[in-house]
């Protein structure tokens, strides 16, 4: 017991006399300014730990004495095994060290997960000093927010969210200029070049800063997740799970049920159930490789029913199946739209993604509702004029505008704007960075 508390004091002091690395300013923030728990949740490496480390430096340069601040990572092979009695230490530590003389103090505690049972022990010591602590806690799985955590703290917690690097936060960390007042020939053919290369190998920080060799820090990344937040909680054979993950990103963007999907991996010599599959995917999806949405319909037995859209949630792991640019940038831009969507869903918590289908396979690539209203209609094409963009995409989106009752109809090009009345057209890129705001030439 008293190495384990020795561990915990070494580890907190050890941060507070190191500085803290090298931070970039991300578009998202963690929640400062209420009481609540804020639970940061997100793939692993995505960069949870340094939005942690960006928030204690933003409390730093505000007055606050970094001994008011605390931070333990869970996965330090210092602290291993991460068991509850380490909370229990924490508390016995804020108390011996007086640091509540600071008026209030800042708790990170990193990868949370791996404590079990740390829910009752973070309500507990949420409860118990109400006002005077603010916890942050972040954890690599999406199950950080259900089951236990969403019944033992409920009104005691605030969700943010991290997804790897949008793509305005790409050109940031590459130090590509963007919102100006106008933008040259020179900066789009820039921007344009750099979604080529944010398209092949994603938008996990450590490979957008990366110099060279890109695609094996990304196999790196993804078989990380694979052993860590996957395999783990299987526990099978690591070839059967990579088997699976590499099928899934090939196919980004199609309709797939999972027993057509479990068939397909049958006939390529993996054999599965559909029950296990099932089980394998959301288990994937809690580990934020990949994420899916259903149909539209106002029934909920067919949303179920009906094939879903799985797509990754960084396109550096579907270009590992050797789905590569030059062969499917079409679904490669869908795959990026879809994920942009999931980002702005998580802010807009009404928000809820489809795609729609009719009995004559007309398909509309995505149906954003917001409450009970049809929002706006999505198509996604790799189009560089209005004679590339294919007509049955234009009546697919013409037919279920007329279905759904919804009169803001998007095409996503590669590199054709107009705006014809009834249809806009915008480029990628120019959607990715400008969605919520209005584009500089329009200003």
């Amino acid at each position: 017991m008293e190495n384990r508390k020795e561990r915990l004091r070494i580890s907190i002091e050890e941060y507070w006399q190191r500085d803290l690395p090298r931070t970039m300013s991300r578009e998202i923030e963690p929640i400062l300014k209420s009481d609540l728990i804020n639970d940061i949740i997100g793939p692993r490496r995505a960069g949870k730990t340094y939005l942690m480390f960006l928030t204690i430096k933003k409390l730093l340069s505000s007055g606050v004495d970094k001994k008011a601040t605390i931070y333990l990572n869970f996965e330090d092979m210092r602290l291993l095994p991460s068991t509850p009695e380490y909370l229990n230490d924490l508390v016995e530590f804020i108390h011996a060290r007086r640091l509540l003389d600071h008026g209030k103090i800042f708790v990170f505690l990193d990868e949370i997960q791996r404590i079990e049972g740390w829910e009752s022990c973070i309500r507990s010591i949420y409860d118990e000093f109400k006002g005077k602590i603010k916890i942050f806690v972040s954890g690599s799985t999406s199950k950080l927010t259900e089951s236990e955590l969403s019944h033992l703290l409920t009104g005691r917690h605030l969700t943010t969210r991290v997804f790897p690097l949008g793509f305005g936060e790409f050109l940031r960390f590459k130090d590509v200029g963007y919102g100006g007042e106008y933008l040259t020939e020179k900066d789009t053919a820039t921007i344009k070049e750099m979604l080529r290369e944010y398209i092949t190998f994603g938008g996990f920080p450590e490979v957008v800063l990366f110099k060279s060799n890109k695609e094996y820090l990304a196999q790196t990344l993804f078989i990380d997740i694979i052993s860590r937040d996957v395999v783990s909680s299987i526990k099978k054979k690591r070839e059967v799970i990579e088997d699976l993950s590499y099928f899934l990103a090939s196919n980004i963007g199609k309709p797939i049920s999972f027993s057509k999907m479990c068939g397909m991996m049958n006939s390529r010599g993996v054999k599965i159930s559909v029950p296990t599959l099932e089980r394998y995917f959301f288990i994937m999806k809690d580990a934020f490789l990949f994420f899916d949405i259903r149909i539209f319909s106002y029934k909920v037995k067919d949303q179920l029913q009906y094939p879903r859209k799985i797509y990754a949630m960084d396109l550096g792991f579907a270009n590992l199946s050797g789905f590569g640019f030059s062969v499917g940038i079409g679904r490669s831009m869908e795959n990026l739209v879809a994920v942009e969507l999931l980002r702005m869903k998580s802010s807009s918590p009404l928000l809820e993604i489809y795609y729609w289908k009719d009995y004559q396979h007309r398909e509309v690539d995505f149906v954003l509702k917001n409450g009970l209203r049809i929002e706006q209609l999505i198509q996604v094409t790799y189009a560089g004029s209005r004679e590339d963009i294919a007509a049955r995409e234009i009546k697919a989106l013409a037919k279920a505008a007329q279905e759904l009752q919804c009169d803001d109809l998007l095409v996503i090009t590669w590199d054709y704007e107009s705006d014809d009345g009834a249809i806009r057209f915008l480029p990628l890129w120019k959607w990715l960075l400008y969605h919520n705001i209005t584009p500089p030439e329009s200003r």
